[in-house]
């Protein structure tokens, strides 16, 4: 079959989930809630002809409001150094504030940023954070289902040579949410074996929650369901870069940004509909010295409140799939059912 004529899982959509009776058991040891940190690890994976594009980075760095993309091969030095801040001195503080708490993160990797950021991906396994991917380049992944197949299958190989663990990645976020790639993410799953236990490509909740494997629905495989571990672009540090008055300035107001919402889904927790929040970081944003005072106050004022949960995805994953198994007659699947409907 070539790609063009391969077929494309696009999924009812589900305004209900849960409804107003949400899963009701807590997390771990009773926790009200589980907070997640992702670290988006993208530097040294972005466009840049020293990657062998024809342009460099348009966006997500400091100057991307107003500097246009170098084209013809041409080298943006400037562009190129605010990424490499962000491994150079973001990491490192970074690690460090983790360390203090003896907390882990899950980790958006591109393949290619771990392949050239030596020895920081066996140290963040050193320290019990996961790697999860975040596509081979980052943004790159890709114009049809045989190219993203190949970004995929390299994005494999580089975490697990930049690691030294075969069962690597846990997971996957591409930041796109197109039926296409969770075809061809669920294709390259099986036939690597790797064991992703969840995707993140969802903006739709604050639970976890199934969907049906898209596998089965095309070509009549077992229907294993596809957990989603839904991720946030409001609890996210690129609001420091978002324009047009929808983003943060100051440090102070991205911790108000993050300290309401954990305090609502907190409050949740405690009411009985236990939640999880997100809190997305890039090394070259949230690390600068001044926003970095953001995460420190936030992490101190969630460190110092009980019953709260500080975990990776992959160990979300592994909650919900023992006390929450995909049904795919019970609550989890039953609005996906449209053939009832007119």
């Amino acid at each position: 079959m070539s790609s063009a004529d391969e077929p494309v899982y696009i999924p009812p959509r589900d305004f209900v989930g849960y409804g107003v009776e949400p899963p009701s058991t807590p997390w771990p040891n009773g926790a009200k809630i589980a907070v997640t940190f992702v670290l988006n690890y993208e530097e040294g994976a972005e466009a840049t002809p020293w990657n062998g594009d024809e342009h460099s980075c348009d966006n997500l760095h400091e100057l991307h409001y107003e500097r246009p993309p170098t084209t013809n091969g041409q080298r943006d030095i400037m562009v190129e150094e605010m990424f490499e801040y962000g491994i150079r001195q973001g990491l490192p503080r970074l690690m460090k504030q983790f360390r203090k708490y003896g907390w882990q993160w899950t980790t958006w990797a591109c393949g290619r940023a771990l392949e050239v950021t030596q020895p920081y991906a066996k140290m963040m396994i050193e320290d019990g954070h996961e790697i999860a991917c975040h596509g081979n380049r980052w943004r790159i992944h890709g114009d049809n289902a045989d190219e993203e197949r190949a970004h995929i299958n390299a994005s494999f190989d580089r975490l697990q040579a930049a690691t030294g663990l075969s069962n690597v990645p846990t997971g996957w976020f591409l930041g796109n949410g197109g039926p296409r790639q969770k075809l061809v993410r669920a294709q390259v799953h099986k036939a690597r074996g790797v064991p992703l236990l969840y995707c993140s490509d969802t903006y739709a909740s604050d639970t976890p929650f199934w969907i049906p494997d898209p596998l089965a629905e095309l070509y009549g495989e077992k229907d294993e369901g596809m957990l989603m571990i839904p991720y946030s672009l409001c609890t996210n540090d690129h609001r420091f870069f978002v324009a047009g008055g929808a983003g943060v300035s100051a440090p102070q107001d991205f911790f108000e940004l993050l300290q309401g919402e954990f305090d609502q889904l907190y409050e949740e927790g405690a009411n009985g509909a236990p939640k999880m929040m997100t809190i997305a970081i890039h090394n070259r944003f949230i690390c600068k010295p001044g926003r970095f005072m953001a995460l420190k106050r936030f992490m101190a004022y969630i460190a110092e409140k009980p019953d709260v949960w500080v975990c990776t995805r992959q160990e979300i994953a592994k909650f919900w799939r023992e006390n929450h198994p995909y049904d795919k007659v019970g609550p989890t699947h039953k609005l996906h059912n449209l053939d009832d409907i007119e």
